[in-house]
C-alpha cells in the first residue's frame, strides 16, 4: 500500500514538472539585434523598453498579412513572406502603438504563431496578441489586463480564401471589418502538447465545411542556418521551411559589436508594468557588448557624480581645512591599521603644536605686511622736554646781607 501511494505521488510530481516545463528559449535578444536591424529599426521607448519597427510599411500594413496559413502538428503555422517573419511571428508580441505604429516587442518562446480569433458563419479573423498575453501550459493564453483588441488590430478573410497563396489579395478593408466585427465570436485555443505550444484555433473540421474543401497538413522542415534558410525560401513550393538559431550562431551575436538602439522621442501607451512578456530578459544576454542608449540607472549614475563634482569644486581647501583633513586623514589609517592587525602609529603631537605655532604666529605677520603696504607718512619729531626748575642765579650783595640778619635774628629767639 505505502509503495502504491509513493509511486503515485512520484508520478504526479512528474506530471506537474512537465506541466510546468517550458520550450528551449535559446535565442537571444542579441540575435535578434543583429538579424532584424537590415529590415527595421530599434527603439528605446520612455518605459525602459526595447522594441523594434519595421521599415518601409504603408500606414495600412498590419501583421500577419503576408504569408498564409497551414495546418501542422502544432496546429495553425503562420508562413510568413516577409524576411523578419521567422523572429516577429514566432517569437514575441506586436502592440499597435498609438506613437510609434506597430511595434515589436521581442521574447524567446516559440509557436507557430501568436494570434487571437474572430469568426462567423462567413468571415475568420485573426489579430496578433498584445505583449500583455502570456502562455500557461495549464491555463493557455492569460492576460494581465481587460483585454480587447480594436477593430483595426484584425485581418478577415472569406473561409474559401483562408489559406491561399495570396490572401493578401482578398483581405476585407477596415470599413467592412468594423461592419461585421460585433458580430463575430472570439476564441484562444492555445495548448501544449510533449512541450510543443499548439495553436488550435478555429477547428479545421469547421473551416473546411465553411471553405469547401478539405486542408492537407504540412510537415515543417526546420534549419539552423540563416543562409540555407534564405535559399531554401526562394524555392520552398509548399513547403514549410521553419528558421531556429544554432547554437553557434547565437553565441557569435552576442560578440556581433556594439548594439545602437535609437531613443524614442514620444511617450509610448504601452504599459510596461503589466507586459507578460519580456520580463527581466531583456538584457540578461548582453554581457560584454557595448551599448549606446543610456539606461535610467546610468543616468541616475551621471547625476550623482555631477553632484559629487560640483560639491567638490565647492570646498575649496585653505589651511585650517588642509590641516583637519590631515588629521581626520591620521586618525582613519590609524583606525584601519588598528582593525587589520597593523602596528598602530600614534599621531605626532609636535607636529600639531608646530601647525598651531604656526597658526599663531601667522595674523601677526599678515599684520606686519599689512602696515608695510600701507602709503608712508610724515614721522612726528618729538621736541625735547622743557626742564621747569628753576635755575639758581648767583646771589648780590644786599641779599647776603638781608641773609645774615635773618639768621642773627633766629639765634636770639633762640
Amino acid at each position: 500500500m505505502k509503495k502504491t501511494i509513493l509511486i503515485t505521488a512520484a508520478l504526479l510530481i512528474i506530471i506537474c514538472l512537465r506541466l510546468d516545463a517550458k520550450p528551449d528559449e535559446g535565442v537571444s535578444f542579441d540575435f535578434f539585434y543583429n538579424s532584424l536591424r537590415p529590415y527595421g529599426e530599434w527603439v528605446h521607448l520612455d518605459n525602459n523598453l526595447d522594441v523594434w519597427r519595421p521599415n518601409g510599411i504603408n500606414s495600412h500594413w498590419r501583421p500577419y498579412t503576408l504569408g498564409r496559413w497551414n495546418w501542422t502538428d502544432n496546429g495553425w503555422y503562420w508562413d510568413s513572406d516577409e524576411p523578419f517573419g521567422w523572429a516577429t511571428y514566432h517569437y514575441g508580441r506586436w502592440y499597435n502603438d498609438d506613437n510609434y505604429g506597430w511595434i515589436w516587442v521581442p521574447d524567446y518562446e516559440w509557436a507557430p504563431s501568436w494570434v487571437e480569433w474572430r469568426y462567423d458563419d462567413d468571415y475568420i479573423g485573426w489579430a496578433p496578441l498584445p505583449p500583455y498575453a502570456s502562455f500557461n501550459n495549464n491555463f493557455g493564453i492569460r492576460f494581465s489586463i481587460d483585454w480587447h483588441s480594436r477593430y483595426n488590430y484584425w485581418n478577415f478573410v472569406s473561409y474559401n480564401r483562408f489559406s491561399d497563396h495570396r490572401m493578401n489579395n482578398f483581405l476585407l478593408d477596415e470599413r467592412r471589418v468594423e461592419r461585421i466585427f460585433g458580430r463575430t465570436k472570439y476564441r484562444t485555443n492555445y495548448y501544449s502538447d510533449r512541450d510543443r505550444i499548439v495553436n488550435g484555433g478555429i477547428d479545421r473540421s469547421f473551416i473546411e465545411r465553411k471553405a469547401g474543401y478539405r486542408i492537407a497538413q504540412r510537415d515543417i522542415s526546420r534549419v539552423d542556418n540563416f543562409k540555407d534558410f534564405e535559399r531554401s525560401r526562394s524555392n520552398r513550393g509548399d513547403r514549410i521551411i521553419d528558421y531556429r538559431p544554432s547554437d553557434r550562431e547565437i553565441e557569435n551575436s552576442r560578440t556581433a559589436g556594439r548594439i545602437d538602439i535609437k531613443r524614442g522621442e514620444s511617450r509610448s501607451s504601452l504599459n510596461r508594468d503589466k507586459i507578460e512578456v519580456f520580463r527581466d530578459r531583456q538584457r540578461d544576454n548582453n554581457a560584454g557588448v557595448e551599448r549606446t542608449t543610456p539606461s535610467r540607472r546610468d543616468e541616475v549614475r551621471a547625476n550623482t557624480e555631477r553632484v559629487q563634482t560640483r560639491r567638490e569644486d565647492l570646498r575649496q581647501p585653505n589651511t585650517s581645512t588642509n590641516r583637519d583633513s590631515r588629521s581626520r586623514e591620521t586618525l582613519r589609517q590609524n583606525n584601519n591599521q588598528r582593525n587589520s592587525g597593523q602596528n598602530y602609529n600614534r599621531p605626532d603631537r609636535s607636529s600639531e603644536r608646530k601647525v598651531q605655532t604656526e597658526r599663531s604666529v601667522q595674523p601677526r605677520q599678515e599684520a606686519r605686511a599689512q602696515n608695510n603696504s600701507r602709503p608712508s607718512q610724515p614721522q612726528r619729531v618729538e621736541r625735547p622736554q622743557q626742564r621747569t626748575e628753576r635755575a639758581i642765579r648767583p646771589s648780590s650783595g644786599s641779599e647776603r646781607k638781608a641773609e645774615k640778619e635773618n639768621n642773627k635774628s633766629d639765634e636770639r629767639r633762640r
